[in-house]
């Protein structure tokens, strides 16, 4: 519904286009000489009417729960203004409210393809800093998706230290600088202060800093919650915030093959506060089988959707404390290999960890999905071979829908390449590798440089869905 504020300079009129009376008394003494300039609104219109309101018009929308992108009349002159972002609320043991109505995080990490998402059944998506949320947020409030919106904090390294209280400070400004540029967002969720930055978690420097971070966002933002993300739950972490981070609404907790014990561990370790489970997914290449020479055996993809099952259904599914989670990570991404975290492909293709989440997300699976990959054989499999050695490779796969399935076959290098940042760079298939087979056997050629190297297998059902596996191999 669509409001229009008018002033009479002694009253304060809220109507709807059904006139629908809201009578105000308090702006007996507003002038249209002074600007009254508050972050919460941005206004529109012709420069010398501009008015910025205070904070009152804040609290009447919240109060009307104003959603919709309302009008401002002044001397007949309109003036467009940003709706109001719904509160957000925890209540313990109860979980999480939003404009007052439950709400509960049925989220995915990435925000890449934005429709998809919510057509799969997704609510709310996180993202691991600010960089894009000018784009990120308007498209989010249009689909009724809502950001969990990071803010990235340094590492302990040479050139920062939480010991350091001018790093501090300047970090402390940052903070508050993203904060009020986008406080006002409708599709603002929550605050994220940080991803996996608190180290082993006996840094109290970094403790200190934290809860005089979270402070500080919830004296500018009071609507949304901050949490951090932490790489795991331990003795030392809960110690650390329940000692320094008090007012921290929140904990992320990431965590990959230890998702289904994770609800223990939070009761074992007697965290108090709510926790969301800010990653989950795959089984992490760190807590997989390895290779004689080191390298992770990958799950397939149909073992992947096996596991967040099994781990959303024990840890996330019951709810209470926990507010819900955020699957890891909505796309493709280069991380050990090209396939281990994405839960789509390189082109988009669904996997069937999609279908698994769509179906715990909706409580309806989809009309069609992803194959079902069992495993790839190999006589190289996980051998050494020479050099430009031909050998034989096959992907077990089927289609749980009948779809014809057509293939695809991929030799990458097994090495990371890394940037400045220390991020994995995508890799290339190397050409002459793989045949043209459209089956699901194929002939694969060994590079001819010695090295460590993987065989990727896709299986596509042609209607957007994927199955995936690969297998490492070494050439001396």
């Amino acid at each position: 519904m669509s409001l229009i504020f008018v002033f009479d300079f002694a009253h304060l009129w809220i109507a709807s286009h059904r006139f629908l009376k809201i009578r105000l008394t308090t702006f007996a003494k507003l002038s249209f000489v002074a600007a009254f300039r508050v972050p919460s609104y941005r206004c529109s219109g012709h420069p010398p009417m501009r008015l910025y309101f205070s904070n009152m018009i804040r609290s009447i929308a919240h109060r009307i729960k104003l959603t919709a992108r309302p009008f401002l009349v002044v001397a007949g002159l309109s003036m467009t203004i940003q709706a109001a972002p719904l509160p957000v609320h925890l209540t313990p043991g109860k979980g999480m409210t939003r404009g007052d109505k439950p709400y509960f995080i049925k989220g995915v990490g990435g925000d890449t393809r934005l429709e998809v998402m919510k057509e799969c059944g997704v609510n709310s998506f996180r993202t691991w800093s600010d960089g894009n949320l000018a784009a990120l947020l308007p498209q989010a409030a249009q689909l009724d998706l809502t950001v969990c919106a990071g803010i990235w904090l340094e590492l302990e390294c040479p050139w920062f230290s939480y010991s350091n209280p001018d790093h501090c400070e300047r970090q402390a400004q940052r903070v508050c600088e993203i904060v009020r540029r986008w406080r006002e967002a409708p599709a603002l969720l929550c605050w994220g202060l940080g991803n996996e930055s608190e180290g082993d978690g006996t840094n109290d420097a970094y403790w200190r800093q934290l809860g005089r971070l979270a402070r500080l966002v919830q004296q500018e933002d009071p609507a949304h919650p901050t949490f951090t993300a932490l790489a795991g739950l331990s003795a030392a972490k809960v110690a650390g915030l329940n000692k320094h981070a008090p007012s921290l609404d929140f904990v992320g907790i990431n965590t990959y093959g230890g998702l289904p014990s994770m609800r223990d561990q939070v009761a074992s370790l007697q965290w108090k506060r709510p926790w969301v489970v800010t990653e989950f997914g795959a089984q992490g290449f760190w807590e997989r089988p390895k290779a004689p020479w080191g390298a992770p055996i990958e799950q397939t993809s149909s073992e992947k959707a096996r596991s967040i099952r099994l781990g959303y259904a024990k840890t996330i599914a019951p709810g209470g404390d926990c507010l819900g989670g955020y699957a890891f990570v909505w796309g493709q991404k280069q991380e050990s290999t090209a396939t281990w975290f994405g839960l789509l492909t390189k082109s988009g293709e669904r996997t069937a960890a999609v279908d698994v989440l769509q179906e715990l997300w909706t409580g309806h699976a989809p009309a069609n999905r992803a194959p079902e990959v069992e495993g790839l054989i190999s006589p190289a499999a996980q051998k050494t071979v020479a050099p430009s050695e031909v050998f034989s490779a096959r992907l077990m796969a089927t289609d749980p829908d009948g779809d014809v399935l057509t293939y695809s076959w991929e030799v990458m290098s097994d090495e990371a390449v890394r940037d400045k940042d220390s991020r994995e760079l995508p890799l290339e298939p190397i050409p002459g590798c793989a045949d043209d087979s459209k089956s699901a056997e194929a002939m694969i050629t060994a590079p001819k440089e010695p090295g460590n190297y993987r065989i990727f297998g896709y299986a596509s059902d042609g209607k957007g869905h994927a199955g995936t596996m690969n297998m490492p191999f070494q050439v001396k």
